[in-house]
């Protein structure tokens, strides 16, 4: 009985030490795991959403807003930008940041590598973190890219697949005043433009123009002139010619009261409204960086995105994602945050002593962007430049949103076959020029962007943006850490003859209406170029970035047809970083329509495109954690006053 009792003991030992070497061995190879997925991380994952996207500007409101429409899907959004309501936004930047005579107060101040045709000069390019990001600051024009340009992106993203989103995006004016008025026709106002979208679009306010643009007009609507004359619709039929600007303002009172107050519409008050921010299937968080994108590729053959490492102001956390991670930094930011992440060109990581998961040689690569010179004019009487708005007891009344600018030309030169917009002009009553320590050697002391009349003496400027230059850069990481700012490189060297040419013509053009109109009258000296400054010597030493950087993970090199990643899985791009190629026009509207398509390319891959009756009545998943507030477009500053020459 004992020998049995001692037997059954040392079975049941025996059995107990094989259990907890096997639950051992089971939960050792769990943690393992855990222990791969997130190497980088410094704690298992704090939440977990189905998609996170990575960045509230242009794309990321867009992307965020149309997620979270799936009450079944939890939505993360995130941005680095501050609270704006607890930050200090009734200064003028440009007081408050000198020496940078253009800078927003939340920017991560972006630098170029010297400029090769440009004098060797450094360009600085404005960005802003914050929710709206960096639409907060530029001038909030809508303008389309020709069919013809459209054509060099892949199928299904050329002008006429893009069209139908071009027109969801849009409230647009042609709905809310007769065509007498607008010029536009009800056909063309119903077949290019869309009513109820989440932006308004208003047109630049004639009765308000300076005497120096007004007696611009005829020169505008003369079809002989190189842009064929007026286009009263620079977005429908015809997408050359001379316009009034269309651009993203709100009107706070009367949709059709040219008088009534006005802000600047970004795609944040545009798609995030209040309504938005209280579902409870979404969260929206500022002031929260994403340092790092985490993948396990140890299960997969293809590297896929599980999680981000985020750093906020009460630490560092891991958030799991379920299904995907959509990025929407920007032509700079998204591209930095694959590198860093380990996804790109093996060599350039290699030299950043970044460990490599995933070959990917165009993150980064393709850099594009439009380029310019200014035509400066000093004017004989400062009046002319004078804005002619109302006065009351106070100052000047703020009513139609046209800033300094007051007609927008699009021209072909004639010098190739594609019938393409060669060159954009902006008419402005400012001097408008580079900023001040960023330019050539001898910069000219004024402020960029300062009204033309407050000059001494009064100026204009014809803004010249070439729509389709020949430059590629690069965005290259120094380090495996997102704060160390990537190299920027628009490898701009020297100007090719097609380049020159489009602005010598252009040039010559404006010489000579000078000499031979009324409106050339007006005008004093030639500022810039300047009638003795051979014109080649003048472009080198004053091209300068138009602030339109795109391409960066390039659709249908860097990232798919469906804007995935590619060489890893569960990460998509929803920015101007996945410009399929160039567009002769802004690129804010591409940035919309691109996200817009891009959420209803998500909505299919997952099967819920034809659920959208459904979408009321289901129950709504409820997501962890804090979200800002309804009233956070209350602290929306419309920086753009500032910088009355961004596009």
């Amino acid at each position: 009985m004992k020998k049995l009792i001692i037997i059954l003991n040392f079975v049941l030992i025996v059995t107990l030490l094989i259990g907890a070497i096997v639950w051992g061995a089971i939960m050792t190879h769990k943690f393992s795991q855990i222990n791969k997925e997130n190497k980088n991380s410094p704690s298992i994952y704090s939440e977990e959403f189905d998609f996170i996207v990575v960045g509230l500007g242009a794309g990321g409101s867009v992307i965020a807003s149309r997620l979270s429409e799936v009450p079944s899907w939890t939505i993360l959004a995130l941005d680095g930008g501050p609270h704006e309501q607890f930050s200090d936004t009734d200064l003028d930047p440009n007081v408050r940041f000198l020496p940078y005579s253009f800078v927003s107060p939340h920017d991560p101040v972006v630098t170029s590598l010297p400029l090769s045709a440009g004098n060797n000069k450094i360009m600085y390019i404005p960005r802003f973190n914050g929710l709206g990001g960096t639409g907060r600051l530029y001038g909030g024009i809508n303008t389309r890219p020709s069919p013809t340009i459209m054509r060099r992106w892949p199928n299904n993203w050329t002008y006429d697949d893009l069209l139908p989103y071009y027109k969801k995006i849009e409230d647009h004016y042609c709905y809310y005043y007769d065509e007498n008025i607008t010029g536009i026709s009800n056909d063309n106002c119903r077949k290019y433009h869309g009513q109820y979208g989440p932006l308004q679009v208003n047109p630049t306010y004639f009765l308000e123009f300076a005497n120096v643009s007004k007696f611009f007009e005829p020169i505008c609507k003369d079809s002989n002139q190189l842009w064929g004359g007026y286009n009263a619709d620079i977005n429908g039929e015809n997408y050359l010619g001379c316009s009034l600007f269309q651009r993203y303002f709100n009107r706070q009172g009367n949709r059709t009261d040219e008088q009534s107050d006005y802000y600047l519409g970004t795609s944040f008050q545009g798609y995030i409204t209040p309504s938005v921010i209280n579902r409870t299937n979404l969260r929206i968080r500022p002031a929260t960086m994403v340092t790092k994108i985490l993948f396990n590729t140890t299960t997969t053959t293809i590297p896929k995105a599980i999680a981000v490492l985020i750093q906020n102001n009460t630490g560092t956390y891991t958030i799991k994602v379920n299904k995907e991670i959509i990025l929407a930094g920007g032509a700079f930011g998204t591209p930095h945050l694959l590198q860093v992440s380990g996804i790109g060109d093996p060599s350039a990581l290699l030299n950043a002593q970044i460990p490599l998961i995933a070959e990917n040689y165009y993150v980064g690569k393709n850099l594009r962007d439009h380029v310019a010179i200014p035509m400066v004019f000093q004017l004989k009487n400062a009046f002319s430049a004078f804005p002619n708005i109302k006065k009351n007891l106070t100052g000047y009344i703020k009513s139609i949103p046209n800033g300094s600018k007051s007609w927008i030309i699009s021209l072909n030169a004639g010098l190739r076959q594609d019938n393409i917009t060669d060159l954009q002009i902006y008419f402005s009553d400012t001097n408008y020029h580079s900023p001040d320590y960023f330019t050539n050697p001898q910069p000219r002391q004024c402020r960029f962007g300062s009204n033309g009349y407050r000059e001494t003496p009064a100026e204009i400027t014809l803004r010249m943006i070439l729509q389709d230059p020949s430059f590629l850069g690069n965005v290259t990481p120094i380090s495996d850490n997102i704060r160390d700012k990537p190299i920027i490189n628009f490898n701009w060297k020297l100007i090719n003859d097609y380049e020159y040419s489009v602005f010598e013509i252009s040039i010559k053009k404006f010489r000579n209406l000078i000499n031979n109109t009324v409106w050339g009258n007006l005008m004093g000296d030639e500022v810039f170029p300047g009638i003795n400054e051979p014109l080649k010597d003048f472009i080198n030493g004053h091209l300068e970035s138009a602030l339109h950087p795109i391409s960066t993970c390039q659709l249908g090199l860097c990232c798919n047809t469906r804007l995935q990643v590619n060489n890893i899985t569960n990460v998509r791009v929803s920015d101007a970083s996945a410009f399929g190629h160039q567009v002769d026009a802004n690129p804010s509207a591409t940035i919309f329509a691109l996200a817009e398509k891009l959420a209803d390319i998500i909505k299919f891959d997952y099967n819920v495109h034809s659920l959208k009756h459904r979408f009321k009545r289901a129950t709504s998943r409820i997501a962890s954690g804090s979200t800002i507030s309804h009233m956070a477009g209350h602290y929306i500053k419309d920086y753009s006053k500032y910088f009355p020459h961004a596009a």
